[in-house]
């Protein structure tokens, strides 16, 4: 089984600005959020952790996960350029869906992105099949890999997400 986990809440997250790449940390809720996970994988033994090299998902990984830790740039967040820590309202998203398409202002190209993400899940799929999977990461990522192992859905929106801070989702691999 595969578990995708969202790190917990930041201070970006609970003032709803854009986090991207900037190294924000987990907030006390955050931490929190962290420790509660940890008491609902205890009974869970993964085989290998997959887990953003970005502090808040390597603080939330450290307190859920005991094991040796896979730190790999292809589950870094989105790269926001000029809207990171900007408050995300809707004319903010607007731009930055334009942006998300031409790469321009700073952000990470959408394919780019999704590219990177859907890598790795193939990769976990080739190597790590019939086993217990954890990766800790951010919530543009969540959408993509959720996209990866289930399949895009008629209606898919990358706004939307899939995983709140600290939900995780199941997939079988």
């Amino acid at each position: 089984m595969i578990y995708l986990v969202r790190h917990g809440q930041t201070d970006w997250n609970l003032f709803k600005r854009a986090n991207g790449i900037t190294d924000t940390y987990l907030n006390k809720t955050g931490i929190e959020q962290a420790n509660l996970q940890a008491e609902n994988l205890k009974n869970v033994s993964f085989d290998v952790c997959f887990c953003s090299p970005l502090t808040r998902a390597r603080q939330f990984c450290e307190i859920i996960y005991k094991g040796q830790v896979i730190f790999d740039d292809r589950l870094t967040e989105i790269c926001c350029g000029d809207f990171e820590g900007k408050e995300e309202n809707r004319l903010m998203m607007i731009l930055f869906l334009l942006a998300l398409k031409s790469g321009k202002r700073g952000v990470e190209r959408f394919d780019l992105f999704m590219k990177r993400n859907c890598d790795l899940c193939d990769e976990i799929m080739e190597k790590h099949k019939g086993k217990n999977v954890l990766i800790v990461t951010h919530a543009a990522n969540a959408r993509v890999v959720n996209y990866c192992f289930k399949g895009k859905p008629k209606d898919y929106n990358f706004i939307k997400a899939v995983a709140s801070n600290n939900e995780f989702l199941i997939y079988e691999n």
